[in-house]
C-alpha cells in the first residue's frame, strides 16, 4: 500500500494468456473498447527529437515521465543536427593503389577499408613466397570476399601479389614498372621489431629494424619521383614521437618516416606520416605480450583497428596539408611539466601539474567542485544537499553513477570507481582527489589519523567518519531501549 490509499497490483498477463486465453482475450477486447469510446485515455507519449535523446535518457532515468518515450527522427531532406561521417568513396576507382607489408594483420584490414573507399585495384609486395599467400587467401582473410556495395552487389577488387623486397630499391622498381595502370597512391606499412636496450643495440639490429621501414620509404620516394600521387602514407609509430623504452632502433626508423613525409610536403608532393598507437587485436604488437604491458604502463594503452581506420579515414578526406597525424589513447600519462618532453605533451600532463600552471577558473578548487555539484543535481533532478554529503544519498543509481563516473574522466582525466561513487564519495573529496591526486589526499587523511591518536575516541571516530546520508536511521531507531544499551557514534553496543 502506498500513501492516498494508492495500491500497485502486478499482473503476469504472460501467464494469463497461456492459462486462459478466453479470459485473455475478453480483457483485451474490453480494454480496447475502453479505449475506443475514450473512455479510458491512451498512456501519454512524449516525443523528443534526436539530438535532445540525453534528455529522454535522463528523464527515464529519474523516473519523471509516464507513459513512453519517443525520439522522433529528423526528415531525410533536412540537416542533420549531428555530424555525419563522409562515406562517399575517395579514391580512383580506375586507378592501382601499392601496399607494402599488407599481408598482416593491421595490412589486411587496411584492404577493406581501401575497397570500401573507392579503390578496385590493388598491389601488394610479398617477400615471403614461401608463405603461399594467394589471391584467394588474401580475400577470405580480409574479408573482401564477404564486402556488398549499397545495392548488394559483391565488391570486386582486383588485387595483384608481386613478388619482392621493398628494402630491394631494384625490386621496388620492378614492382612498379609491372603496374598496367596508373598509380595514385602508395600505403607503406612494412616493418619488423628487434627490441634491445640501448647498451643491446648492434649496427645489424639497427640495420634489420630501418631496412623495411626507412629504407623502404625511401625506396618507394625515389621510385615515384615524377609521379603525381594523390596519397603517399606513410605508417609510422607513437614511439617516434614519445619513445618506448627498448625500442630504440624502431623509434628512430619511425621518425625516418616523419622526416620523410614532412620534406616530401615541403616539395609540394603528398606525404602523410600516420602515428600509430599499438593496435590491440592485430599486428605487430598484438603478438608481443612484453610490448603491450610497456604501452599500458607508459599510459599509452592499446587501440582497436576500427579506431585507427576511422582517423585515418579523416585525415585522408581532411588533413591533406598536413604532414602528420597522431592515433593514440593517453590514460594518465606519467608525464609533468619536469618532463623534458614537456614543450611536445604539454596538453597531456597529468592533472595536478594543470592545476599548476593555472588555466583559469575552470580548474580552480571551488570551480571543480560546482561542476561536480551541478552535474550530480542534473542527473538527481534537485539541488538540495551540500557539497560535503556523500553522493549516494542523493539518490544516484546505477546508470546516473555510470554517467557521472564517464564525465568525471572526459572532463577531467580522472578515474573514480562505481563503487566508491555509491558509497564515500562526496564533491568535495573527488575534487580534492582531482586536484592533488588520490595518494596525495589518501597520505594526508592518513597524517591526519595519526596525528589524531591522542585526541579522545568520540572525536577521533566523529573526525575519520564520513558525513551521514539526510536518509540515514537514527542510532534510537535500532536500539529503542537506550537507557539500557549504550551506543557509540559507529553504533556499536559495549
Amino acid at each position: 500500500m502506498f500513501r492516498k490509499n494508492l495500491r500497485f497490483a502486478a499482473i503476469d498477463v504472460d501467464r494469463l494468456m497461456s492459462d486462459d486465453p478466453a479470459l485473455s482475450r475478453q480483457l483485451s477486447e474490453s480494454c480496447l473498447k475502453l479505449l475506443d469510446e475514450r473512455a479510458l485515455p491512451p498512456l501519454p507519449i512524449t516525443v523528443f527529437e534526436y539530438r535532445d535523446y540525453a534528455k529522454a535518457l535522463r528523464s527515464m532515468i529519474a523516473g519523471q515521465h509516464q507513459g513512453k518515450l519517443v525520439l522522433k527522427a529528423p526528415p531525410a531532406f533536412s540537416d542533420p543536427a549531428f555530424p555525419v561521417a563522409d562515406r562517399r568513396p575517395f579514391l580512383d576507382p580506375d586507378a592501382t593503389y601499392l601496399v607494402t607489408g599488407a599481408l598482416g594483420g593491421f595490412g589486411l584490414r587496411l584492404l577493406s577499408f581501401l575497397a570500401v573507399s573507392g579503390a578496385r585495384h590493388l598491389t601488394l609486395m610479398d617477400r615471403d613466397l614461401e608463405r603461399r599467400r594467394s589471391v584467394g587467401w588474401v580475400r577470405q582473410s580480409s574479408l573482401l570476399s564477404y564486402m556488398r556495395d549499397e545495392v548488394g552487389m559483391d565488391i570486386e577488387v582486383e588485387i595483384d601479389i608481386v613478388s619482392g623486397d621493398v628494402a630491394e630499391e631494384e625490386d621496388v622498381r620492378r614492382c612498379l614498372a609491372g603496374l598496367q595502370r596508373p598509380l595514385k597512391g602508395i600505403f607503406h606499412l612494412a616493418g619488423t621489431l628487434d627490441d634491445r636496450l640501448l647498451d643491446d643495440v648492434s649496427s645489424e639490429s639497427i640495420a634489420k629494424v630501418f631496412a623495411p621501414k626507412a629504407g623502404g620509404a625511401l625506396h618507394l620516394h625515389r621510385a615515384t619521383a615524377g609521379l603525381a600521387l594523390d596519397h603517399f602514407i606513410l605508417f609510422s609509430s607513437i614511439a617516434s614521437t614519445f619513445g618506448n623504452p627498448g625500442q630504440v632502433n624502431y623509434s628512430a626508423a619511425n621518425a625516418f618516416l616523419d622526416g620523410l613525409a614532412a620534406c616530401r610536403r615541403r616539395q609540394g608532393l603528398s606525404g602523410l606520416s600516420y602515428n600509430m598507437a599499438a593496435v590491440a587485436e592485430v599486428g605487430m604488437a598484438a603478438h608481443n605480450l612484453h610490448v603491450l604491458r610497456m604501452m599500458r604502463a607508459a599510459g599509452m594503452p592499446p587501440i582497436s583497428s576500427d579506431f585507427a581506420l576511422a582517423n585515418l579515414d579523416y585525415a585522408m578526406r581532411a588533413m591533406s596539408d598536413r604532414d602528420h597525424v597522431i592515433t593514440a589513447f593517453f590514460k594518465r600519462p606519467p608525464w609533468t611539466i619536469d618532463s623534458s618532453d614537456y614543450m611536445r605533451s604539454g596538453r597531456l600532463v597529468n592533472n595536478q601539474d594543470a592545476f599548476a600552471i593555472g588555466t583559469g577558473d575552470q580548474l580552480t578548487f571551488d570551480g571543480v567542485v560546482a561542476q561536480i555539484a551541478a552535474k550530480v543535481a542534473e542527473l538527481c533532478g534537485h539541488e538540495e544537499g551540500s557539497v560535503e554529503e556523500p553522493l549516494s544519498s542523493f539518490g544516484l543509481n546505477s546508470i546516473s553513477v555510470a554517467e557521472l563516473g564517464a564525465f568525471i574522466q572526459t572532463q577531467f582525466n580522472y578515474q573514480v570507481s562505481a563503487l566508491e561513487l555509491m558509497t564515500t564519495a562526496s564533491a568535495l573529496s573527488l575534487a580534492q582527489a582531482i586536484i592533488h591526486g588520490k595518494k596525495d589526499v589518501e597520505e594526508t587523511q592518513a597524517e591526519a589519523d595519526t596525528a589524531g591518536i591522542e585526541e579522545s575516541p568520540a572525536v577521533a571516530l566523529q573526525r575519520a567518519c564520513c558525513a551521514p546520508s539526510v536518509f540515514a536511521s537514527q542510532p534510537e531507531d535500532h536500539f529503542p531501549h537506550g537507557n539500557d544499551v549504550e551506543t557509540s557514534s559507529l553504533g556499536r553496543t559495549r
